[in-house]
């Protein structure tokens, strides 16, 4: 029986906490199924065993069409090396599983309006090991991977530019576009944040840093 650790990875896999993941090493006959160096699966001729003191009773399943594993209701905990072992041609195939916390959709709002710039603030609760990003454009013009808030400031000139904000890990992105002038126009005028714009999810703009001033021609 072969262990992860002892050969190399074929594939990483990337799914989200409460998703699932299918490995697609196909089980040809009886073997097992290991995470790290310990076995959570035994395949025999008719039926799959998972060990009744292991974390994933009830979450494992074997397709016996296609052969192939499938782990449900994914945990954080549940990243790491998934060995597939052929009991009687004595293969084995490792892969890295990676578990990310669902990307959260970001918010925009706009922080502050005077007559020659706008601030625009994006904020999310989590950055879920990704990254918040400003593009103006196709343009990437501001980014964080520590910040659950960041500025953009943009002078008059640049209100006609499009602009949109983008929450981001490996396992997904979610975007929230700006229609800038429309939005600064509003605050300017009632004093009120834009009604097409999302809350700041309880993020303040002194939370934020690297405030980026663009300037269109």
């Amino acid at each position: 029986m072969t262990s992860s650790a002892d050969q190399e990875v074929k594939q990483n896999l990337i799914s989200t906490v409460g998703g699932e993941v299918t490995i697609p090493e196909p089980v040809k006959g009886p073997g097992f199924l290991l995470k790290e160096r310990t076995v959570i699966a035994t395949v025999t001729s008719d039926r799959i065993i998972t060990k009744s003191n292991n974390r994933f009773l009830g979450r494992l399943s074997l397709n016996r069409v296609t052969g192939q594993y499938t782990i449900r209701s994914l945990q954080n905990n549940d990243s790491g090396f998934y060995t597939v072992d052929q009991e009687d041609t004595y293969k084995s195939e490792s892969f890295k599983l990676s578990v990310y916390d669902a990307v959260l959709e970001p918010g925009v709002t706009v922080a502050s309006v005077s007559s020659e710039r706008c601030t625009l603030l994006c904020a999310v609760d989590q950055l879920s090991g990704g990254t918040l990003s400003w593009y103006q454009g196709e343009v990437l013009v501001n980014q964080s991977s520590t910040q659950r808030s960041l500025p953009l400031t943009v002078v008059r000139l640049g209100l006609r530019s499009s602009y949109r904000c983008v929450s981001a890990n490996p396992a997904g992105n979610l975007t929230r576009s700006v229609d800038a002038k429309t939005s600064c126009t509003v605050q300017q005028r009632t004093g009120k944040k834009s009604s097409h714009t999302l809350p700041p999810l309880g993020l303040k703009l002194k939370d934020a840093a690297h405030v980026v001033e663009l300037l269109v021609t």
